[in-house]
């Protein structure tokens, strides 16, 4: 038989750090995890199913085993996770079932492992499973034995009064459960880094809300769309979808290009940082995402930073900090975001020929009173555009 026509009982999840946390917290945690879980299937299309979860592991039992597969890749907390057939717990059982899965998976030119571990009280060690299984394997398919890199590896887990084998084990998105940080403000382009920012942040339990600024006349309808289609991708990681929220700045970029030179787009990005700031207020947020990386550009060196940080009093999250380009572009690839994200949407308008790598605070603030940038951002921030965006 091939392994996609295996008939597989239903599928083992393993979380991670969850299982780290106090015994209150893990409970709550396990919940949160399995109602994510639920809602992901349920958008593959899965109408039949069951979760539990016994100590230590989430079983998802469903005769949807492939969409469930997919489903669960979306899931953050989920460390990794196993399709399963299940037995008594019985050597004779256990045998059985291993000869059942392995008969068209193991050929003589192959070389394989047997993994065993067990949890509870049983007539039987690991051990005698591993060597047992393992003699029965060999003699049946003329396969021979390696432990340290096998072609093939058949592993068992017994829990109580259930054996579970398998031989496949997907990665998961691992961290915690979506939302159970709290909400947080992503600036949101639409482009390689905010996109990666947000998702690492989901999968360290956050919430995230994208803040995506329209430059109106000073950017591009593809722009726009861009930033639409990543949020789409971005969205399949979040159970209730994205929240998206546009605010018109063309205002402020006509302002900014007539009175600034060289620290335009620190003045640029100071303005996205304070409306950044109003929406996490109205929000209930906790801060605020960037995709911003030490050195990256100009507008992003230590001292610019400094400024930047200057222009709010709430945090500033900044996950791809240490990252250079191509460590951002393999996890777009990952996500799924990496194809929409660099579409070429056009440059900025008014991106100056020379960048300030050193900025000058008083000469910002200075800048920022003269257009009055608070009562601009004030009146964007009250003609907001507020959708929710589910993936497509």
């Amino acid at each position: 038989m091939e392994k996609a026509t295996m008939k597989w009982d239903l599928i083992l999840v393993r979380y991670g750090e969850i299982g780290l946390k106090s015994n209150y917290v893990r409970r709550q945690l396990i919940e949160k995890l399995k109602s994510h879980i639920k809602k992901s299937i349920e958008i593959e299309g899965v109408e039949e199913y069951k979760i539990e979860s016994p100590r230590g592991r989430v079983f998802l039992e469903t005769p949807s085993i492939e969409k469930s597969i997919n489903a669960l890749s979306y899931v953050p907390g989920i460390v990794s996770y196993s399709p399963c057939k299940t037995v008594e717990p019985e050597v004779a059982s256990i045998v059985d079932m291993a000869m059942q899965i392995s008969q068209d998976r193991l050929a003589e030119n192959m070389s394989f492992a047997v993994d065993a571990r067990r949890v509870g009280e049983h007539e039987f060690t690991s051990q005698d499973l591993k060597e047992i299984v393992g003699k029965e394997l060999r003699v049946e398919s003329g396969a021979s034995v390696n432990l340290d890199d096998p072609d093939y590896t058949l592993t068992i887990e017994v829990r109580e009064d259930t054996a579970y084998l398998f031989t496949d084990v997907y990665s998961g998105l691992g961290g915690l459960p979506y939302g159970v940080q709290g909400k947080l403000i992503s600036l949101f382009s639409g482009g390689m880094d905010s996109p990666v920012a947000t998702a690492l942040m989901i999968k360290r339990g956050c919430d995230p809300i994208a803040l995506y600024i329209d430059k109106g006349g000073f950017g591009s309808k593809k722009e726009r769309e861009r930033a639409v289609k990543v949020a789409e991708k971005l969205s399949r990681l979040t159970p209730e979808g994205l929240k998206f929220i546009k605010l018109d700045f063309e205002g402020i970029y006509s302002a900014i290009k007539d009175d600034a030179d060289k620290e335009t787009c620190i003045l640029c990005k100071r303005a996205m940082y304070k409306a950044g700031e109003r929406i996490n207020e109205i929000e209930g947020a906790k801060g605020l995402i960037t995709g911003e990386s030490v050195g990256q550009v100009a507008s992003q060196t230590l001292d610019n930073l400094m400024t930047l940080d200057e222009s709010t009093s709430i945090p500033v999250y900044r996950p791809l900090i240490g990252f250079d380009k191509s460590q951002t572009q393999k996890i777009s690839m990952r996500l799924g975001t990496y194809q929409a994200s660099k579409e070429d949407v056009g440059g900025c308008p008014i991106l100056p020929e020379r960048v300030a790598t050193v900025s000058d605070p008083m000469q910002i603030k200075e800048t920022e009173n003269k257009i009055k940038i608070d009562e601009e951002i004030e009146k964007t921030v009250e003609n907001r555009e507020v959708d929710l965006i589910k993936p497509d």
